[in-house]
C-alpha cells in the first residue's frame, strides 16, 4: 500500500481524515428558499413573543425569577465572587454554588444605560441564550440528516414549546445551562463524526462551564463521558500516541483551549471539591453552611427545614403549621402548608404511597404536561385530553425509530442521542425525583419538565427525524409536518393568551 493511501492511525482519534459516518440527504420536497424564509419567519415570531413576555409578564410568575435576579444584582456589586451575608440571606447561598450565570449577568448589568429596569434588562439578555440553543440544535440535527423538512420542523417544535418559550424570556440560569448542554452534546457528537480534537476540546470546555452554571449538569457530564468511553473503546491503545501527535501539531488556539480547560477543572475542583471537604457534600444546603435560623430567611430553605423537622418528629404538626405561616412568599407558604397536610394524610393512609412503577407513570405524564404547559408560580397546565395528540406524535416518532433506524444507513449517532437522553432522564427519575417523593410524599416536588431541557436537543432531533421517516411518501410527510407544526404553534402563544389571567401581567 502506498504512503498516500495508508490509514492514519492517530487520525482515527484526533485527525480529520477518518471516514465520516453515513449522512442521509432526503429533501422531502421542500426548496432551500422555502426553508430559509420559513426559518426566518419562525425565528422572528419567536423573538417577538420573547420580547412580549419580557416586557409584560409579572416577575412573580416565572420560576424563582425574583431570586435569580436578586443574586445577579448581588454579583454585580463585586468583580469576583460575593460572600454570604445578611444582605443576601433572602436569596439563599451566594457562595458554595455554581456561579457562572450569575457572574456573567452581574457584569452585564453594568451595561444597562437604556433607562429600563434591571429585571427587564436581564430578561432581554437571556433571549440570545435561547437563540444560541436553537442554533446548536440545528447543527446537531445536521450531523444526522440534511432533510430540509426535518430541519424546518425542528425549528417549529423548539420555538413553540410553551415552557421553553416562557423560560427563555425569564431570568434563569437554566437558559445558560440549556445552551451549554446543546453545545457540549453537539461538539462531542461532531468529534465522533469528524475525528477532530478541537471538537472534543470544545465539548469539554462547555461541560466544565455547564458544571459551573448548574449542579444538574454533573450527571450530563457523566453520561457524555460514558458515551465517549464506549465509542472510543477500540481506540484506547492508540490514545497516548494520538494525543502526542495532536499536541505536536497544535497552534496557539489549541494551547489556549488547553489552558482554559485546566482553569475550568481548577474552578470546578475549588467549588465541588471544596464543598465536599468542608461540608461533606457536593451541594450542601444553606442550613449546613450557615445556621438553621439564618437559613429560615430563605423561602425555599425554610420550606424544607420546616417539613423535615416535622417528618423527623422534632416538631409536631401544629408547630410546623405555625412556622409555615411565617414564610413571607405566598406561593412557598401555601406549598409548605400542602406538604404538611399531605404528609399527615399519608401517615394515616400509608396505602396511598406510590410504588416505583405507578410513580414512573405519573412522572412521565407530569414531565409532558410541564414541558408543553407552564409550571411556574402561576401555572398554566393543559388538561390530559389535550396531551393525547402529543402522546400520539411521540409514539409515532418512537415507532419510526424502531422501524427506520439502521446503523449502516444512519450511523450510530441516533442511538447515542437516544442513549444520552434516556440515561439523563433515568437519573433524574430515580436519583432525584423518586428520592424526593419518598421524602416529601408529593409526586410533583422538584418534578418539572424544564429539568429535562439539557437533553431536549437529542429528544427533539430524534422526534423530528423519525416522525417524518415513518412514512415514505413526500405528501404524507409534508402533511404530518404541517399537522405537527399547527399543534405545537397553537399549544404555545395562542394558548397562553387565551388562558393567562390578569395576575400574569401584574407588576406589583
Amino acid at each position: 500500500m502506498s504512503p498516500e493511501l495508508a490509514p492514519n492511525r492517530m487520525g482515527r482519534i484526533f485527525g480529520k481524515t477518518a471516514t465520516p459516518l453515513p449522512h442521509t440527504t432526503e429533501q422531502g420536497g421542500i426548496s432551500a428558499t422555502l426553508l430559509t424564509w420559513g426559518t426566518r419567519l419562525l425565528l422572528a415570531y419567536f423573538g417577538l413573543r420573547l420580547v412580549f413576555f419580557a416586557c409584560t409578564v409579572s416577575p412573580f410568575a416565572p420560576p424563582d425569577e425574583v431570586t435569580h435576579a436578586g443574586v445577579c444584582t448581588v454579583f454585580s456589586r463585586l468583580f469576583l465572587l460575593p460572600d454570604n451575608s445578611p444582605a443576601t440571606y433572602e436569596f439563599g447561598l451566594v457562595t458554595n454554588i455554581p456561579w457562572l450565570y450569575y457572574w456573567i449577568m452581574g457584569k452585564l448589568l453594568h451595561l444597562n444605560f437604556f433607562g429600563i429596569s434591571d429585571l427587564l434588562f436581564l430578561r432581554l439578555l437571556n433571549i440570545p441564550l435561547a437563540f444560541g440553543t436553537i442554533r446548536y440544535l440545528l447543527r446537531l440535527l445536521g450531523l444526522v440528516t440534511d432533510d430540509r423538512l426535518t430541519r424546518l420542523l425542528l425549528v417549529v417544535v423548539m420555538t413553540n414549546t410553551a415552557m421553553f418559550s416562557l423560560l427563555s424570556a425569564s431570568v434563569s440560569y437554566d437558559n445558560l445551562t440549556n445552551l451549554l448542554a446543546a453545545m457540549a452534546i453537539y461538539y462531542l457528537f461532531a468529534f465522533f463524526k469528524e475525528r477532530s480534537g478541537d471538537r472534543l476540546a470544545a465539548s469539554i470546555l462547555c461541560q466544565l462551564a455547564g458544571c459551573l452554571t448548574k449542579i444538574t449538569f454533573l450527571p450530563l457530564v457523566l453520561m457524555l463521558a460514558l458515551l465517549l468511553l464506549l465509542h472510543e473503546l477500540k481506540n484506547l491503545p492508540t490514545l497516548p500516541a494520538a494525543m502526542a501527535g495532536y499536541f505536536r501539531r497544535a497552534d496557539g488556539r489549541t494551547w489556549l483551549s488547553l489552558l482554559i480547560i485546566i482553569m475550568g477543572l481548577g474552578l470546578n475542583l475549588q467549588l465541588y471539591g471544596g464543598n465536599y471537604l468542608r461540608h461533606g457534600s457536593l451541594n450542601p444546603s444553606m442550613h449546613e453552611i450557615l445556621s438553621p435560623e439564618i437559613a429560615m430567611q430563605y423561602r425555599l430553605e425554610a420550606r424544607g427545614l420546616i417539613f423535615n423537622r416535622y417528618r423527623e418528629g422534632k416538631i409536631n404538626y401544629m408547630e410546623a403549621l405555625g412556622l409555615a405561616g411565617e414564610i413571607k412568599h405566598p406561593g412557598d407558604k401555601s406549598d409548605t402548608f400542602y406538604l404538611l397536610m399531605n404528609y399527615e394524610n399519608l401517615k394515616r393512609n400509608p396505602e396511598l404511597w406510590l410504588r416505583p412503577l405507578p410513580y414512573a407513570r405519573v412522572w412521565f405524564q407530569t414531565v409532558v404536561a410541564t414541558i408543553f404547559g407552564i409550571k411556574a408560580h402561576l401555572p398554566l397546565y393543559k388538561e390530559e385530553r389535550y396531551l393525547y395528540p402529543l402522546y400520539l406524535l411521540l409514539g409515532g416518532a418512537t415507532l419510526g425509530f424502531a422501524l427506520r433506524w439502521r446503523p449502516r444507513e444512519s450511523g450510530w449517532l441516533p442511538l447515542y442521542l437516544a442513549g444520552s437522553a434516556l440515561l439523563y432522564a433515568g437519573y433524574l427519575l430515580v436519583q432525584v425525583n423518586y428520592d424526593n417523593y419518598l421524602n416529601y410524599g408529593v409526586p410533583g416536588v422538584t418534578l418539572q419538565g424544564r429539568y429535562l431541557f439539557p437533553v431536549i436537543g437529542p429528544v427533539y432531533v430524534l422526534f423530528c427525524c423519525y416522525l417524518l421517516r415513518l412514512f415514505r411518501s413526500d405528501r404524507i410527510r409534508v402533511a404530518l409536518a404541517l399537522t405537527t407544526a399547527i399543534l405545537f404553534i397553537s399549544y404555545d402563544f395562542p394558548w397562553f393568551l387565551a388562558h393567562a389571567t390578569p395576575a400574569w401581567y401584574s407588576q406589583s
